[in-house]
């Protein structure tokens, strides 16, 4: 273990990069070292040929605070880099879909006076979430985005977008121009934040005094208990306990009031966060401190825990690269389904390569004759896999097993067989219905 960070590459680094000497929440030094992926290639940098020469990778390492419990990378590259052309479209995913709808419903029935009221959301994507909100008959819906390609795709009168980061700053214009907010969403964005002070003094700031800031992200403890490594890329800086974010908000006089578990990305929360002064703190939900009281049981603010989970992801790689080469050997085509952040880590971290797997399939069309980053995996359109006929699908995008399962209703009935990397490494045939 070593209580301060040191330069993880002699290399000459990229410009873009840098490494935090200290906790982005707590500014502790007090840091040990969880997990070193080596130098990796952008979870989300798709390519094409011609920028395989050209092509940056970055240290990751994982880091536990001993001062206040923060799981996070101090590997820091650029958000212009990762965000202003992003590839990932939520709406292409039905499931999301589905999820965002009853998410509006649920905010504006709990939550709001639709006819007055203000909503801003901070990384809207293509609006999956603001749309229905503006259905649901929410007055004044904004979306902050730095993706100018993504906002692109929002063709919606009742939308206001601000093609920014946001921040304090963007937080004092909207406020400006708007007024205060009376709901402040975030999904799947708040750990993807370098500045995470300056983004919650933004919230505090632009947040009417009983207005509420809901956030979804993947849990911490769905990564620990499903042995969810692949969550771990430069985009997530920060893996999120309850332990660490009652010690964040109190910093900025706010309290988590209620806690809600989600299934959607294979295990998320969604942590409702007010004023310390606001009517919602004095309702703190009892689902706040059952699951504090877990989480201490469980030693989510013991380094132990982090070591210990380290270790057995090592076992997961092995058996995984163990069933590949098996495969090969025996002559068997393998090929993956999910071009996704959570592939990119798992096949850099256990090294696949074309010896292994032939391309990748996605369902978004903004992908399709790309490159994988780092591992330079083709991608190509589900069809593919019926004309092709390969004999062992990889999913990577296992927390949609089922859903995947039924988009290729064509290559299981030929035969066709998946493989789950994650809890389990498992191989799986459904037989068409």
């Amino acid at each position: 273990m070593m209580s301060y960070p040191t330069s993880h590459s002699a290399r000459a680094l990229p410009a873009s990069y840098h490494k935090r000497s200290h906790c982005a929440f707590c500014e502790s030094r007090d840091l040990v070292s969880i997990m070193d992926f080596g130098d990796v290639a952008l979870a989300g940098g798709f390519l094409k040929e011609p920028q395989f020469a050209s092509e940056e990778k970055f240290p990751m390492e994982l880091y536990f605070c001993q001062q206040c419990s923060m799981v996070q990378l101090l590997d820091i590259v650029d958000p212009a880099v990762l965000f202003k052309n992003y590839f990932y479209f939520s709406s292409a995913i039905s499931s999301l879909r589905e999820h965002f709808g009853d998410y509006a419903t649920e905010c504006v029935s709990r939550f709001l006076d639709p006819e007055h009221a203000t909503v801003v959301e901070i990384g809207c994507n293509d609006g999956i979430l603001l749309k229905p909100l503006a259905n649901q008959g929410v007055h004044t819906v904004i979306g902050v985005d730095p993706a100018t390609n993504i906002l692109e795709t929002i063709n919606d009168d009742r939308i206001t977008l601000v093609n920014d980061f946001f921040g304090s700053r963007v937080a004092a214009q909207i406020r400006d121009s708007h007024g205060k907010a009376d709901m402040i969403v975030a999904n799947n964005v708040y750990a993807h934040i370098p500045d995470i002070r300056d983004v919650t003094q933004g919230v505090k700031d632009l947040l009417k005094d009983d207005g509420v800031f809901v956030f979804e992200v993947h849990y911490l403890g769905k990564i620990l208990g499903g042995l969810q490594y692949d969550m771990i890329y430069h985009e997530h800086l920060y893996y999120y306990s309850l332990i660490a974010l009652i010690n964040h908000f109190k910093r900025f006089d706010m309290v988590v009031f209620d806690v809600k578990p989600i299934p959607i990305h294979a295990g998320s929360m969604r942590y409702h966060v007010c004023h310390a002064k606001s009517r919602h703190a004095k309702q703190i939900s009892s689902r706040v401190s059952s699951l504090l009281e877990q989480e201490r049981k469980a030693g989510y603010d013991k380094v132990e825990t982090y070591v210990g989970f380290a270790q057995t992801i090592n076992q997961r790689r092995d058996e995984l690269m163990s069933l590949l080469s098996s495969l090969r050997r025996q002559g068997k085509r393998v090929v993956g389904y999910g071009a996704s952040g959570r592939a990119n880590t798992i096949i850099q971290y256990c090294g696949i390569t074309h010896d292994h797997m032939e391309y990748m399939i996605d369902d978004a069309p903004a992908k399709w004759g790309y490159y994988t980053p780092g591992s330079h995996f083709l991608i190509q359109p589900n069809d593919k896999l019926v004309s092709d006929q390969p004999d062992y699908m990889l999913v990577f995008a296992w927390g949609y097993f089922n859903e995947i399962a039924a988009k290729c209703h064509g290559f299981l009935k030929a035969g066709g067989q998946m493989i789950t990397p994650l809890p389990d490494i498992r191989v799986t045939y459904r037989p068409a219905v």
